[in-house]
């Protein structure tokens, strides 16, 4: 016969045995919990972490803020616009170019000027581009709008001060300018002329002619910029930028 301390001994032994059992499925039910919610809720997706930065970076490729900036500003700026004229002469562009620059813009791209001064600085969709030839120099007269502005950016490629210019009208100027020029109390003198041939794309307004004479005119801090088609001569007031001022973004 079992004595009493025997049976409070195995009573004891066999308590602590189911005591330990309980504990070990507690922690097991514990751990499988945790992992369940770092999981994303049934252990086998990712953690829900990840899963959110994932969607964050698709919304962020999706919906590129200054993709989509260019493509509305394109489409506010071009709708309506149908039946543009345009001379048939290429532009000449590189097309194995890296980067979009001065001498492979369309119309339809964005020019962004920041160069700290209200008159000129703006984000432009160009409207036309005329490339003027004069030996081996290149202009590059790029006609573009930001909003109600209008302004041109005449540009050299290799020199790294170019030209905005607001258009001039009702100037009374026809056939060859004088040599000087009185505008806003101002007198330009003439600083360079020449001769150039021309092609152009585009809404720029410029005659379809194969040839244009310029003019640059200057006062002090100011400049004019004169085109003459013909009989028919066009004037901007100019102001000097650097090219470090000026950024292209293509329109599509």
């Amino acid at each position: 016969m079992l004595t009493l301390a025997s049976l409070l001994a195995a009573m004891t032994i066999a308590g602590a045995f189911w005591v330990g059992i309980l504990a070990a499925r507690r922690l097991r039910d514990w751990g499988d919990g945790r992992r369940q919610l770092s999981e994303g809720g049934d252990g086998h997706g990712p953690p829900l972490a990840l899963a959110a930065a994932s969607a964050s970076t698709s919304a962020g490729t999706l919906h590129d803020p200054v993709s989509r900036k260019i493509r509305d500003r394109v489409a506010q700026r071009l709708q309506g616009r149908v039946g543009t004229v345009t001379i048939p002469r290429p532009v000449e562009t590189d097309p194995d170019a890296p980067d979009l620059g001065i001498t492979s813009l369309r119309q339809g791209d964005v020019v962004a000027v920041e160069a700290s001064d209200p008159r000129i600085d703006g984000d432009y969709l160009v409207d036309g581009v005329v490339n003027l030839r004069e030996g081996a120099t290149i202009t590059v007269v790029v006609v573009m709008t930001d909003s109600d502005r209008t302004r041109w950016l005449i540009a050299q490629p290799d020199q790294d001060r170019w030209l905005i210019a607001e258009p001039v009208r009702g100037h009374g100027l026809s056939g060859e300018p004088p040599r000087h020029i009185l505008h806003d109390d101002q007198d330009y003198a003439l600083e360079r002329r020449g001769q150039s041939s021309a092609a152009g794309v585009g809404m720029h307004g410029r005659p379809a002619l194969p040839r244009v004479a310029t003019y640059l005119y200057r006062a002090v801090d100011h400049a004019l910029w004169l085109e003459r088609w013909g009989d028919q001569v066009l004037m901007g007031a100019a102001t000097a930028v650097s090219a470090h001022d000026v950024h292209f973004l293509p329109g599509s």
